[in-house]
């Protein structure tokens, strides 16, 4: 949260004396980051004082009339420049700024009593994808709840989500796992019509490697760190631990990074590459985001109808969790996800899912006794 701006305050302006020319200091009101003066020289404190009373009468008017006013009475980009000032130190303040601005382009102008089901509707139609008018919605939500609970709205204003999509669930088999792998490695750079020595997708498989094997988010997989640094996760090849939050970063409560110990397969593939670089997913001395490139791997080993994507990597460490038959409270700490979510999207994966069903076929008819 930004700090809060210093109360209005009496502040001496004395000016540097230029080209012989030497000013009087004179008293000004400071208030945030605005500043005027009062008139009144260093010697009149009085007049000083009496301006800046003043100026707190006005002030307060002035914030009066903006609290507690009806929608028809608020414009949106009122509402969404001051949830944009709130949110200044979120984690991916680049996507939220991305995101505000469309929304400002299309709501701008309009009144907070122009926001309903019927206006949410025609913007998710002018979006890209339903998901991403879908969470430029719930930002609007949010902009509106959190200028409303300020006392600056007092009217009740709904916004309209499209519903949410079906969470995406294909997962690669071991078997599909090791294709990809070893198409990533293989493949060579072509001159004319030859091949060259030059592997222009292995960098990928150390991505894909992480991926499975930990079920980390894209970017804290390709900005990983073998050195620590301030921005980059730190894998710590010399104890086995993978800090998968960059030093001091702010987590969002809903995007959970918590530090794991690595496999120990995984761990010799990292204990060496993290002699030959610095980086993780390493191009050309700097950490490089693979997602173009892995999308091309998955068109080319799997053809055109397949589904994967780069979550489709933290599925497949699920999945493969929840076969072992481990303990689901161990396999969500180790994911940063939380039990609910693990059993809604994972749980039927895991071989006690149906243990109880099937105990009923064992059971004689007629007997009613809780197995």
């Amino acid at each position: 949260m930004p700090r809060r701006s210093a109360p209005a305050r009496l502040w001496l302006f004395r000016p540097k004396t230029r080209a012989g020319v030497v000013r009087q200091a004179t008293w000004y009101v400071k208030h945030g980051d605005k500043r005027f003066s009062t008139g009144c020289l260093e010697d009149d404190r009085a007049g000083a004082e009496a301006a800046l009373a003043d100026y707190l009468v006005r002030a307060a008017a002035e914030e009066d009339e903006v609290r507690d006013r009806r929608a028809g009475e608020v414009r949106i980009d009122d509402v969404i420049s001051h949830y944009a000032a709130e949110k200044a130190s979120v984690a991916r303040p680049r996507e939220l700024g991305a995101r505000l601005g469309r929304l400002l382009d299309y709501w701008g102008e309009m009144t907070l009593d122009e926001v309903n089901a019927r206006t949410c509707k025609a913007y998710a139609r002018q979006r890209s994808t339903v998901q991403a008018a879908r969470r430029e919605l719930e930002d609007l939500r949010a902009a509106i709840r959190l200028y409303a609970s300020e006392g600056l709205c007092r009217e009740i204003v709904v916004v309209w989500v499209p519903e949410k999509a079906q969470a995406r669930e294909g997962y690669l088999t071991r078997d599909q796992a090791a294709s990809l792998l070893w198409h990533l490695w293989k493949t060579r750079a072509k001159q004319g019509n030859k091949k060259t020595t030059t592997r222009t997708l292995k960098h990928v498989a150390p991505f894909v490697l992480m991926g499975i094997y930990t079920g980390t988010r894209s970017s804290r997989i390709w900005k990983a760190s073998f050195v620590r640094q301030p921005g980059h996760p730190w894998i710590d090849v010399e104890n086995g631990v993978y800090y998968r939050a960059a030093p001091r970063e702010i987590v969002a409560r809903n995007k959970r990074a918590g530090a794991i110990r690595i496999p120990g397969r995984l761990l010799v593939h990292l204990r060496r590459w993290a002699r030959e670089r610095d980086y993780l997913v390493e191009y050309r001395g700097k950490p490089a985001n693979p997602k173009k490139a892995l999308y091309r791997a998955f068109d080319d080993v799997f053809g055109d109808d397949h589904d994967f994507v780069v979550h489709s990597l933290r599925h497949t460490c699920a999945t493969w969790l929840m076969w072992s038959g481990g303990n689901v409270d161990d396999i969500a700490s180790f994911l940063s996800m939380s039990r609910k979510i693990l059993l809604e999207v994972y749980g039927h994966h895991h071989p006690d899912a149906h243990r109880l069903v099937g105990d009923l076929f064992m059971k004689k008819p007629g007997d009613r006794k809780a197995s």
